[in-house]
């Protein structure tokens, strides 16, 4: 376009330029004038037709500009519907997950408390239990120290009445051995006796 414009100046002849030529030429190149004018007529016939050309090639120009930039917008008014679009997914997907992890932390919350409840019933029948043993032991503990000291109190009655009946078997002998001496002395004096006699 910068060169049509270039070339069409160049044909261009000034009216006042051409005065003193034409007063200096007259009458005696008339018709050298008269070929010029046919030709300035040509030449302005010629950039009359390059600037309607010119000037269609700007209407299609502007006419293709203007598809253009109405595809264009169209693209991007379709590109900010879709980025529109993938940021709604996308923040769906960022509140699905996040809805994702409250419920599992929430899950996870509610596990970990049944696990205490559940290890806190465990500890407290462990600690029942043990109470409950020892409670048993003790009472077996008491039951036996007082077998102990009834065996030990009946040992020592046995004992003593063993003592007192060994002390009374002695007594008995001792009784027993005295009258048997006294009588082998009263058989041994009338032994004699009788000896004596005969």
């Amino acid at each position: 376009m910068a060169k049509v414009r270039t070339a069409a100046a160049a044909h261009v002849v000034r009216p006042e330029t051409l005065l003193p030529f034409a007063i200096c030429l007259l009458p005696f190149d008339l018709p050298f004038l008269m070929d010029d004018t046919a030709e300035l007529k040509e030449s302005i016939a010629k950039m009359r037709l390059e600037i309607e050309q010119i000037l269609d090639d700007k209407q299609q120009i502007a006419a293709s500009s203007k598809n253009e930039a109405a595809s264009l917008t169209r693209t991007i008014v379709a590109m900010r519907e879709e980025m529109e679009k993938m940021e709604a997914a996308r923040q769906d997907s960022v509140q699905q997950a996040i809805a994702d992890s409250s419920q599992e932390i929430a899950q996870l919350k509610a596990t970990v408390v049944a696990m205490r409840e559940q290890m806190e019933q465990m500890q407290f029948e462990r600690q029942q239990t043990i109470q409950q043993a020892a409670a048993a032991a003790n009472d077996e503990i008491t039951q036996l120290k007082e077998m102990i000291v009834s065996l030990r109190e009946e040992l020592e009655s046995a004992s003593f009445r063993y003592r007192e009946e060994l002390e009374e078997s002695r007594r008995i002998a001792r009784d027993e051995n005295t009258q048997l001496q006294g009588m082998i002395s009263a058989l041994r004096d009338q032994l004699e006796k009788a000896n004596g006699r005969q």
